[in-house]
């Protein structure tokens, strides 16, 4: 466990961290149904979002418009232990059961969830565990194996971690046809803040990170923008924002329209959309190096 000391000062340092990020602008885009109260996971589609409540609600999924507003409900017959995130790749949901706040959890998986024209197909179980992990009773929150953040990249799934020692995040690769085996982390990337969620676009192969900061003072919200090449993120290359909004910002998508959308816990709205969109971001980005 890490000294107290050194604990009060890394919260501290990450108060103060940031004064040099990018500020990305968020506007309202909308307020969920009552139902849909810890929006923890968004991936886009025609016409609006998926998106899925956090640990102890019901197991369903929420269809929604582009405003937030309720389309439909779909109920997902797997319990929802911990649902973190939520991607998807052609026909087929990702969803993310890997939250794991006490890091004593062994029954980590990633839900597969197959669109037919009757609704949800039988659903797939992908196990998850980490080769790293040796202690499985550790003290809440002083261990490195909560993953909150889960993204289709290029043929596999992204599952990036919650480092609560460090506010860092791992990356952990894992392919749906592959045999199950303990994942190993592929790639550290140095957030300084912890992670939540993810997506990525492919046109450009940027890789999308929101999460927020432990800071005593205040929790502030930032969103990361990082090129991939050759299976892994180019770490120098990557853009760190400041959210216009705070609070507990848990989930990231880009939307059919080219902006970044953002779901956040608890008062309305909770739905936003980013001023710019992605490729204008980017391209700022690249005329400023």
């Amino acid at each position: 466990m890490p000294h107290p000391l050194c604990a009060l000062l890394l919260l501290m340092l990450t108060a103060c961290a940031g004064a040099g990020d990018r500020r990305l602008v968020l506007a309202p885009a909308g307020s969920f149904p009552a139902a849909l109260s810890e929006s923890s996971g968004l991936v886009a589609q025609a016409g609006g979002f998926v998106s899925h409540n956090d640990s102890g609600k019901a197991a369903e999924l929420f269809v929604l418009d582009r405003r937030g507003a309720l389309v439909q409900r779909v109920p997902v017959p797997v319990p929802n232990r911990d649902w973190e995130d939520i991607t998807r790749h052609g026909n087929t949901l990702y969803l993310a059961d890997t939250g794991n706040n006490g890091g004593r959890r062994q029954d980590l998986r990633i839900v597969t969830l197959t669109l037919s024209g009757e609704g949800l197909a039988e659903p797939g179980l992908l196990p998850v565990s980490y080769r790293e992990q040796r202690n499985f009773q550790p003290p809440r929150h002083q261990h490195n194996f909560d993953a909150e953040a889960l993204a289709w990249v290029n043929g596999e799934l992204w599952l990036l971690t919650k480092r609560w020692l460090d506010q860092h995040s791992a990356i952990y690769r894992l392919r749906p046809d592959a045999e199950p085996a303990p994942l190993a982390e592929w790639q550290r990337l140095h957030t300084h803040m912890l992670v939540t969620g993810a997506d990525f676009d492919a046109a450009s192969q940027t890789l999308l990170l929101v999460g927020y900061s432990r800071g005593l003072l205040d929790r502030r919200a930032f969103a990361w923008l990082y090129p991939v090449r050759n299976h892994r993120v180019v770490e120098s290359a990557g853009q760190r924002y400041r959210l216009s909004e705070t609070g507990q910002f848990e989930a990231i998508a880009l939307g059919t329209d080219g902006h970044l959308y953002f779901s956040r816990e608890g008062t309305a709205p909770q739905l936003f959309r980013s001023q710019h969109s992605l490729s204008r971001l980017l391209a700022s980005a690249a005329s400023k190096e």
